[in-house]
């Protein structure tokens, strides 16, 4: 028999409490209690930027030459292996950054015009901050970003073509972060040469854009470096607009509707680490249960009680589908007919078995995706480490995900007789805490003591974003640009805020403005295997992206929006 002693720092919580602690968030407001009016799905005019007397981008990046020059500056970048690892150094100690050092070369050859008539600033070693001051100091700048730096590669060998060739099939560019990010930055990059190789060109707004180099490792040191520099220069919301990758491109529903989809908020993130401590010994007289054997109850304990769906009228993905109900009424009838009554319950069921990508959208999602331990065949483990990641949907909260974690660790706990540390000194934590003895039952009728520790620790603690503006002066010309350079004949481009399920660097710079928009403009179906094995861009659709970019630039740079609303010595801008 045994008698485990169990010490809490954070209870195990009740239903009622968890519902208390999500309201109890403190710096995030969850969005079912943000008020919110009905949502009308009214589309502002396109917006053309052909007053400013340029060449259309149509006719400067539709050719086979525009598109070999792109094929040449993407591939180009694509074969540097620029790769963030999770367990890098700092910059400057750890030798994998350096591989930046060549990435950052390759661009000042890429791109001479905007390495000659931007400023480039450098931001804790390798990130990338380029700006060229505008003639009208009182408009806000605009602010792109994207991100240089790309995931590992597991195993080269069982990729179609190398990881870093940039082999080119006339379609497809191949390798690794040819989707994610290089795409955005090649064209970003590539509309701002083309813009500024023109010497009469001079912008009336100022644009900056900054380069992360880590954020495929939550962005610490690019981003978060990067948004306190420009904070520090410019001020709190001092920046028009903020673009950089996500969201869910563009989708074409019924060969007559096209939907842009750009994040207009992202789930928050936290990664919940459990550590065990146990009694090792010989593996030919094991306890019944290892330290391995444990943690799996954990693990199975977890993955059998999900998160429960929610959709939110009001939010991101209900007006996404109140805009799809009125222009592509057919392309799910059901989903329309659910839409038209407001029965938000079935619309939540019904969307939570579409795919995936649509579940985890309404849902918080948990994943079990690291795991350590054992270090002898015939020695049980003394040390096991599980980690699981959460992206938390808006009406849940980083309090609640602990709660949860520890309502659902309670009964193991119990069994086993473990001592509990939980989240010891840290923010977000659930109110509760006591101290119990419990008696259980592992199973032999002799003493069993497994002198177990469990630690919780929390990691990457990111909050649900706020939402974007969907109306407004400023999404009036980021809207009219997307309907301008992705019309068709006969066809209609429709504009519609959705969530993210995964985070960007954006999460750095949230100080900066409201209008936040995380947006790849790709064709769903023309980009594939961001993270995965054979990651490919389609090279056609890059040059949609490219005559996107170039339009943008130049709508921002002719509208009057987004002003300084007080006196600033725009000097120091």
């Amino acid at each position: 028999m045994i008698v485990p002693k169990l010490a809490f720092v954070a209870g195990a919580l009740s239903t009622a409490t968890l519902a208390l602690s999500i309201l109890q968030e403190g710096t995030q407001q969850v969005l079912e209690d943000v008020p919110t009016s009905d949502f009308k799905c009214d589309i502002p005019a396109a917006l053309d930027p052909s007053k400013d007397g340029l060449p259309a981008a149509r006719d400067i990046f539709s050719d086979d030459k525009a598109l070999q020059l792109q094929v040449k500056r993407h591939g180009t970048i694509v074969k540097i292996p620029s790769i963030s690892y999770d367990d890098n150094g700092e910059p400057g100690e750890d030798p994998r950054w350096n591989v930046f050092y060549d990435l950052h070369n390759t661009f000042a050859a890429l791109y001479p015009n905007v390495h000659l008539r931007m400023a480039r600033e450098t931001v804790n070693t390798f990130g990338l901050v380029y700006t060229i001051k505008g003639t009208e100091p009182a408009l806000k700048p605009l602010m792109l970003a994207a991100h240089q730096d790309v995931v590992p590669v597991a195993d080269a060998s069982t990729w179609k073509y190398p990881p870093f060739s940039a082999h080119f099939d006339g379609q497809w560019l191949w390798g690794r972060g040819a989707s994610d990010d290089k795409n955005s930055l090649t064209g970003l990059m590539s509309a701002l040469e083309t813009l500024l190789s023109n010497p009469l060109w001079v912008p009336r707004r100022t644009i900056i854009l900054a380069l992360g180099f880590d954020e495929e490792c939550s962005g610490r040191r690019g981003a978060g470096y990067i948004g306190r520099f420009l904070e520090k220069r410019y001020g709190p919301n001092s920046i028009a607009l903020i673009l950089d990758e996500g969201g869910m491109g563009l989708q074409l529903l019924g060969n007559d509707t096209l939907y842009a989809l750009p994040a207009v908020m992202e789930k928050g993130h936290v990664d919940i680490w459990l550590e065990l401590y146990v009694n090792g010994g010989h593996s030919s007289t094991p306890f019944p249960h290892t330290g391995i054997g444990i943690i799996s109850e954990f693990v199975t304990q977890l993955e059998s009680n999900p998160w429960t769906p929610k959709l939110i009228k009001g939010s991101p993905i209900y007006n996404h589908f109140v805009c799809q109900a009125k222009y592509s009424p057919d392309a799910s009838p059901k989903i329309t007919k659910l839409i038209n009554k407001g029965d938000l319950e079935t619309l939540t069921e019904e969307l939570a078995t579409i795919d995936r990508a649509t579940q985890y959208r309404i849902q918080t999602s948990q994943a079990v995706d690291y795991i350590l331990g054992g270090v002898k065949i015939n020695a049980m483990p003394e040390y096991i480490r599980i980690g699981v990641n959460h992206r938390i949907a808006p009406q849940d909260s980083i309090t609640a995900v602990k709660a949860n974690i520890l309502k659902q660790i309670k009964p193991i706990v119990k069994k086993f007789g473990l001592n509990v540390s939980a989240f010891k000194g840290e923010e977000l934590n659930p109110d509760v805490e006591f101290d119990e003895n419990i008696d259980g039952v592992v199973g032999p009728m002799y003493d069993v003591d497994y002198n177990g520790t469990l630690v919780l620790t929390s990691s990457q603690r990111t909050l649900v974003a706020p939402i974007s503006p969907t109306s407004g002066p400023i999404w009036d010309v980021f809207s009219g640009t997307i309907q301008h350079s992705f019309a068709f004949e006969d066809g209609k481009v429709v504009p519609v805020g959705e969530l993210m399920t995964g985070n960007t660097d954006t999460r750095h710079y949230l100080n900066l403005t409201p209008h936040v928009y995380r947006w790849t403009p790709t064709r769903q179906g023309h980009n594939a295997n961001a993270h995965t094995v054979d990651e490919r861009m389609d090279m056609y659709a890059h040059m949609e992206a490219l005559r996107f970019y170039y339009d943008l630039i130049r709508n921002f740079d002719a509208s009057p929006v987004a002003v300084y609303e007080e006196q600033q010595d725009f000097a120091e801008l």
